[in-house]
C-alpha cells in the first residue's frame, strides 16, 4: 500500500549496494521523526534527497515477502509542469484572451466588408463591453469614430 506523508528525517544510515536494472543502486536506511523506518535507494552515494533535520513529504511503500514486511520511501514529486514552473500565471490572462478575441471578430468583419478598417477597434470595444457587462444594449451602441472617411488615419 502506498501512503503519502510528511516528517523529519532522524537518522540516514547507508546500507550497501546492488545492481539493479538502472544501474548501481546505493542502498539507505531512513529513519523519520513519526516512527516509519524505510528503505530508499539513490543512484548517488551521497543522496541529498533525506537530510537529518529536514521535514520532507515522502512515499511510503509496503510488500510481504515471506511473510516480513519491507517497507520503501522516496520523496513525494511535486505536481507541476515545466511551464509553470518556469513562468509565474499572470492574472490578466483572460482578459488578454478576451480581448485578442473580439479584436479578431472585429477584424474577420472588415474582411468581410461588414464594417469598414478605421472601425475595426471602435466594434472591438463594442464587443469587449459585451462580454464584461452581458449588456444587450449591443445592438443599439454604434462605434464612434474620428474617421469619416474609408481612408487609414496613417
Amino acid at each position: 500500500m502506498e501512503q503519502n506523508k510528511r516528517s523529519a528525517v532522524t537518522n540516514v544510515t547507508a546500507n550497501g549496494t546492488y545492481n539493479g536494472q538502472y544501474g548501481m543502486l546505493y542502498k539507505f536506511q531512513i529513519s523519520f521523526a513519526n516512527g516509519d523506518v524505510a528503505e530508499y535507494n539513490a543512484k548517488t552515494q551521497n543522496q541529498t534527497k533525506f537530510v537529518v533535520g529536514q521535514e520532507v513529504d515522502y512515499v511510503l511503500t509496503d510488500r510481504e515477502y515471506q511473510g516480513t514486511i519491507y517497507y520503501k520511501c522516496k520523496p513525494a514529486e511535486v505536481q507541476q509542469n515545466a511551464f509553470q514552473a518556469s513562468k509565474p500565471k499572470d492574472p490578466d490572462t483572460g482578459k488578454h484572451i478576451m480581448r485578442m478575441s473580439v479584436l479578431k471578430v472585429a477584424g474577420d468583419l472588415a474582411i468581410n466588408g461588414d464594417i469598414k478598417l478605421h472601425e475595426v477597434l471602435a466594434y472591438a470595444q463594442i464587443f469587449e463591453q459585451y462580454v464584461l457587462t452581458g449588456s444587450d444594449t449591443l445592438s443599439q451602441l454604434k462605434p464612434t469614430s474620428k474617421f469619416e472617411s474609408d481612408d487609414l488615419p496613417f
